[in-house]
């Protein structure tokens, strides 16, 4: 179930943020496609709510994103993952800075999905072995 945060700054219309998303999905599900339970939260910030150096609205924010996903994936899947989502963000957020990615990688002993641990489930560990697999 992987979740991911993206912090951009305000300004792109409602039908750009749909093709962000759908290629921001397409490339964590290509990566992670178990399980399939995908989340992107869209965070946006206006100019006078984000700092560079101690200065407000001095640059537009600096695009982050966030993806909260298991462990595990192999570093050429992780490489394409990071190409796929540079595309889906530049594509819709002109002359920002660079994108910045920031992976929080959760082993599954330290996951839980409705009260349970995901290591204690089975079937959750097999389908994300057959995601790592190939």
């Amino acid at each position: 179930m992987p979740i991911a945060y993206l912090d951009v700054p305000e300004g792109i219309e409602f039908k750009e943020k749909k093709e962000l998303v759908k290629g921001l999905y397409e490339a964590i599900n290509e990566a992670w496609p178990y399980p399939h339970d995908h989340r992107i939260y869209v965070r946006e910030w206006s100019s006078d709510s984000v700092s560079q150096n101690g200065q407000l609205g001095s640059e537009p924010p600096r695009p982050v994103f966030i993806p909260y996903v298991p462990a595990g994936l192999p570093v050429e899947a992780k490489r394409k993952f990071i190409k796929n989502v540079n595309a889906a963000v530049a594509k819709a957020y002109n002359n920002l800075p660079g994108l910045l990615i920031l992976f929080q990688e959760h082993p599954q002993d330290r996951v839980a999905i409705n009260g349970n641990l995901a290591s204690d489930d089975q079937k959750h560990l097999e389908g994300l072995s057959r995601s790592f697999a190939g």
